[in-house]
């Protein structure tokens, strides 16, 4: 008979392999993610009766098991968007139009099929947790209406359905579910059954043990955490840079923060400035190096140079260049210059990362910003924000083990967002990368 693998949402199946491995979707999951899931497929009988075998029961059960709603921020950083998910619907729409008897597509015929909203709106009408998973037995009478469950009601809608290449293979509510509407690929069916908040907390699980304890499977094949192909690395322009982003992706976006790795970010740096980190990139550029890389430039006068000169360099679709986002906090920033303070717009002149962070300490002077020299390329003023390095201490402080009551990260959740935000676009073939100077 063989065994089977799984990738389930609930007792829903997006995707299975018999005897075999099958698809890896251990990077939908996390360290901690790791426990014990009951399974069918395990003999329990057995255990009961030979319990000095009970030691071997939990490798038996393993599994990886995560909410839907911290699977989906990985799913979104590896481009597995909503809007993927519409292309592959609509993919499988024209393929099955292109199935037609008629040599032309009818043009009624493929106005009834159901259009992606409707198809997110089926697929989510009853909230996956109340789904019946109880087998229906063959010699049930009415069997096929009893086993589709709510869904019996829906047949109309169902017919609407493009091909998906249903096996009419169902014994519960739930898998009469995952027979018709499972038609697109696991990560895209996760965010359509995303759209509906009420499965936010169903757990996406990847049990392993069975198979690995049939001898189909090594142990060692099933590992959680972002493959080396999928984490972005990303180059800064000094080590403070590296140190301070990483420790906020620890604490504001950990569902994310194994994608993303760093150049040397406790011990040293090697390359301070602007003008190194281009040079780094030309050189990446000529080796043709295949991994994905990330420039994180400051969102100053130095930065906004180092971005041009990056885009004229015409990196290839695995490197990127991004500036840290403009913010509304800093158009109106105190900055000190040859006639005195007055109040500026440092967005592209002064906003390093120390600019991100909370700037109210106790002890200090209210943030300042203090101009040092006029950049001609690009027509601006470069300043430096006052005691910057106290600010990364008190960050770092504050952070060592969370985040500290009364800590503003607002202007650092939204620099993670943007990072974020390009980091798929590393992944997302479709996406057109822009190259203008304006994000």
């Amino acid at each position: 008979m063989g065994t089977e693998i799984q990738l389930t949402i609930g007792h829903v199946s997006l995707d299975y392999a018999k005897n075999d491995m099958g698809n890896d979707y251990g990077f939908l999951f996390q360290d901690g993610d790791l426990t014990r899931w009951r399974s069918d497929a395990i003999n329990y009988d057995y255990y009961q009766n030979n319990p000095e075998e009970q030691s071997e029961l939990a490798a038996h059960e393993a599994a990886f098991a995560r909410p839907l709603n911290r699977v989906l921020p990985r799913l979104q950083l590896l481009g597995y968007t909503l809007e993927h998910a519409r292309a592959e619907y609509e993919s499988l729409v024209d393929s099955t139009m292109e199935t037609t008897d008629d040599d032309l597509p009818d043009e009624a015929e493929a106005a009834s099929i159901l259009t992606f909203e409707e198809f997110c709106s089926l697929a989510c009408r009853y909230p996956l947790a109340t789904l019946a998973s109880d087998y229906i037995d063959f010699d049930t009478p009415d069997r096929a209406a009893i086993a589709q469950g709510r869904l019996a009601n829906d047949q109309d809608d169902i017919r609407r359905l493009p091909w998906g290449g249903s096996s009419n293979s169902y014994w519960s509510e739930a898998s009469y579910l995952s027979d018709k509407l499972c038609i697109l690929s696991a990560p895209a069916m996760l965010q359509v059954f995303g759209t509906n908040p009420a499965n936010a907390e169903v757990e996406v699980i990847w049990q392993f043990g069975p198979l690995v304890n049939a001898g189909w499977a090594a142990r060692e094949a099933f590992q959680c955490g972002a493959r080396r192909t999928q984490s972005i690395l990303v180059a800064t322009e000094g080590a403070s840079d590296a140190r301070i982003v990483s420790r906020a992706l620890e604490i504001l976006r950990p569902d994310v923060a194994d994608f993303f790795r760093f150049i040397d970010v406790e011990e040293r740096h090697h390359f301070w400035g602007t003008g190194n980190l281009v040079k780094f990139a030309e050189g990446l550029l000529r080796i043709d190096i295949q991994n994905k890389v990330l420039f994180l430039l400051d969102n100053d006068a130095e930065g906004v140079d180092a971005y041009r000169k990056l885009q004229e360099l015409r990196l290839s679709a695995n490197m990127h260049a991004m500036r840290l986002p403009d913010l509304d906090e800093l158009r109106s920033i105190p900055a000190r210059g040859p006639e005195g303070v007055s109040v500026c717009d440092i967005n592209g002149r002064a906003a390093a990362i120390e600019c991100y962070l909370d700037l109210n300490i106790i002890g200090y002077p209210p943030a300042q910003i203090v101009w040092s020299n006029y950049k001609k390329d690009v027509d601006a003023w470069q300043g430096a924000l006052e005691h910057k390095e106290s600010y990364m201490k008190h960050f770092l402080e504050q952070t060592s083990r969370g985040v500290s009551k009364g800590y503003d990260v607002s202007k650092l959740t939204r620099l993670l967002d943007a990072l974020i935000d390009e980091a798929s676009i590393l992944h997302d073939p479709l996406e057109q990368r822009s190259t203008t100077l304006d994000d």
